[in-house]
């Protein structure tokens, strides 16, 4: 995609997460790389409404160059791109099922993610729990920055997710993924079935182990019991 396209390309990204009830009218932000560092949401700007003059150029640091003024967390996109050379999208949303697992686990460097179908594994793979740190701050990015190896997406704990790819599709294909296997967890208070030590490693196998789940991580751990719990 040419650096002229990106703009509009990351609204239409940003409209179509709203639409698809992934993310509140102002909440959450979109990134791509550029020539010049990367564009990222301008702070404020509603996800319902956005058009291509709503993204700011920042630098690969992270300090604004032009247009609009810059997410206040246009830091962990920062830090993610400086870590993830293959990486040129992200999405951050505060979508509920996602929110709500990161709310209910504890924070963990291996995967948060409950692994309830291969395409967990194929189209996601490890997401770790990053703890709470406060939107914006730079305690964040460097969470970001130390977590973002080997896992292709991040829980914040009592935030939301971040997911990112080489491509803005790919974004969002895992953004979904992720949220299905999150709300088909609380939707069964905990209790889904996960998959098997053998349909795991099977998974890690058709992934060519790009997203590699240990067996052990199929299954978040949570501060509460779901048992009670009515969606």
């Amino acid at each position: 995609m040419s650096p002229d396209d990106l703009p509009a390309a990351l609204a239409r990204v940003a409209r179509d997460v709203y639409a698809r009830h992934l993310s509140t009218s102002s909440g959450g932000n979109v990134s791509h790389r550029h020539p010049g560092g990367f564009l990222v949401s301008g702070t404020g700007r509603a996800g319902a409404r956005q058009t291509a003059d709503d993204f700011a150029l920042c630098g690969p640091d992270g300090a604004h160059v032009s247009g609009p003024a810059p997410s206040k967390e246009a830091g962990f996109h920062a830090a993610l791109y400086r870590q993830r050379p293959d990486v040129h999208a992200a999405v951050h949303v505060h979508a509920d099922a996602s929110l709500a697992l990161s709310c209910l686990a504890e924070p963990t460097s291996g995967n948060v993610l409950p692994i309830l179908s291969s395409y967990a594994v194929t189209t996601v793979g490890r997401a770790p729990l990053l703890p709470y740190h406060p939107p914006g701050s730079a305690a964040l990015a460097a969470a970001v920055h130390a977590a973002c190896v080997g896992a292709n997406a991040l829980l914040f704990q009592n935030h939301g997710v971040l997911v990112y790819a080489e491509t803005l599709e790919q974004a969002l294909d895992r953004l979904e993924e992720l949220e299905q296997q999150a709300r088909v967890w609380l939707l069964t208070r905990g209790q889904a079935r996960v998959l098997s030590e053998a349909e795991l490693a099977a998974a890690n196998h058709a992934a060519g182990h790009r997203f590699h789940v240990p067996a052990g991580e199929a299954r978040p751990r949570l501060r509460a019991d779901l048992h009670g719990w009515s969606p």
